[in-house]
């Protein structure tokens, strides 16, 4: 696997590169804008200019950038206003990164509030239905497994796989596994027998193919506690052979395994260098 973290775009969305490689990071995943405002950023011509040309003389001119769509849109809101919002907020997402080239957009399923799981599934189809009509994008959009707290969507692999069933432009939609919420939505990963029944059925229900990104956190949490609380590698409840397992794993020889840890630079730093030594 390729190993990565979550670098910041404070300022500049260009210092990304900077940072990424300031803690050696192979690949690494980003925001196109603050998470956690609805207002839209545009970037200037020059801004956009600037990040082409800084990946290109980067090492990450050959590597996927993958971003993470914003934690505010619901592709799902079962209030009117509230999905209108989001639906205008994913299509922003989805242009920002065409115009920056980004390869990959992360994005939760999201929740259903008072209506059916079934309806969820539907509404989130519907949703990227919707925003691929009015805007068909370059870059990926990667659905990825949840914790299922709450009413949220994509704890089991068979709804993010009946999501994309629903969707017109298939080949525009893929998967992000993270293992903290995998871990937590009951999935089996604190030993290798168990570990191995789970990527069986993430090979047969997702397929490895579409498995485009992993998300490497292990969990404060105990196994099927539908708590999303990210731990070091190594630190948590799923424990270090689970890694070392997968960055070794061959279907996923050249994947990114992005950290989204506690911790700060530091951490990832020391995380990633941890990782890279697991590999044989």
């Amino acid at each position: 696997m390729k190993i990565g973290c979550h670098v910041s775009i404070a300022q500049n969305i260009w210092a990304c590169f900077e940072r990424a490689l300031s803690v050696q990071s192979e690949v690494f995943q980003i925001f196109t804008q603050n998470q956690r405002q609805w207002k839209s950023v545009h970037y200037s011509k020059e801004d956009i200019e600037k990040f082409h040309e800084l990946r290109k003389q980067s090492p990450y001119g050959s590597e996927p950038i993958v971003a993470h769509a914003s934690y505010l849109i619901n592709l799902c809101a079962d209030d009117e206003q509230k999905l209108i919002k989001s639906r205008e907020a994913f299509v922003e997402e989805l242009k920002r990164c065409d115009l920056l080239g980004i390869d990959y957009l992360v994005i939760h399923p999201g929740s259903f509030g008072g209506q059916s799981l079934e309806w969820g599934i539907e509404k989130v189809a519907e949703t990227l239905n919707f925003a691929m009509d009015y805007f068909e994008p370059q870059v990926q959009i990667l659905l990825e497994t949840t914790a299922g707290q709450g009413n949220n969507l994509g704890f089991r692999f068979e709804q993010l796989q009946a999501i994309r069933e629903q969707v017109k432009l298939k080949e525009k939609v893929a998967y992000c596994v993270d293992t903290c919420h995998i871990f937590a939505a009951g999935y089996e990963l604190e030993n290798l027998e168990g570990l191995n029944r789970t990527l069986t059925l993430a090979k047969k229900i997702l397929t490895f193919e579409l498995i485009k990104v992993w998300h490497f956190n292990d969990s404060m949490h105990d196994r099927g506690s539908r708590k999303d609380r990210h731990a070091a590698i190594g630190e948590g409840k799923i424990g270090l052979a689970a890694f070392e397992y997968l960055v070794n794993y061959k279907p996923f020889d050249t994947t990114p395994a992005i950290l989204e840890i506690p911790g700060g630079k530091e951490k990832f730093a020391e995380n990633i260098e941890l990782l890279k030594n697991l590999r044989k």
